[in-house]
């Protein structure tokens, strides 16, 4: 699996049809419920680096980790909560990157590196492709890449050094 490419702004890749149908695709992780995904989310990322465990306290006990209400389901269901909200946000730019902006830093604190953005984006769109099954087209996931892409862009802005 590759990972998104970088761009600039989603508003200059996403037309209002491809925000409609992440908007509308999207709204079906709600069915799912955020706990689940953001379960599945994390086991896609385990799976595709394994070495970045060592970044979360959760991921030391591999027994109780993956339990409902362990510390993993409990964050993991606050990364698919924040993508719900930066989703529904799509067409509301000014209001979507400050608060991507300040969830960068935040993240800079945490030890995630620029880099990791590429690794999450990567199981982001496993875990849609999974979710979504058949519905999940070329055309849909290039919409969530851009997405993605977008989000990421905008919370590594000016937190690293090149």
């Amino acid at each position: 699996m590759e990972a998104p490419e970088l761009s600039p702004a989603v508003g200059a890749l996403l037309d209002d049809g491809d925000i409609e149908h992440v908007q509308r695709t999207f709204a079906k992780v709600a069915v799912v419920g955020a706990e689940a995904t953001g379960r599945m989310l994390f086991g896609h990322i385990f799976r595709i680096s394994p070495e970045v465990k060592k970044l979360f306290s959760f991921a030391r006990d591999e027994e109780t980790m993956w339990l409902p209400g362990s510390r993993l389901e409990k964050h993991g269901a606050r990364v698919v909560n924040t993508m719900a909200v930066a989703v529904s946000l799509l067409d509301d730019l000014e209001t979507l990157e400050p608060e991507l902006e300040k969830l960068g830093v935040q993240h800079v604190r945490y030890k995630v590196l620029a880099c990791h953005y590429d690794l999450v984006g990567q199981a982001f769109i496993a875990t849609l492709e999974d979710l979504l099954e058949a519905e999940f087209t070329e055309a849909l996931k290039s919409a969530y890449q851009k997405v993605w892409s977008f989000l990421q862009n905008t919370m590594i802005a000016d937190n690293y050094t090149w």
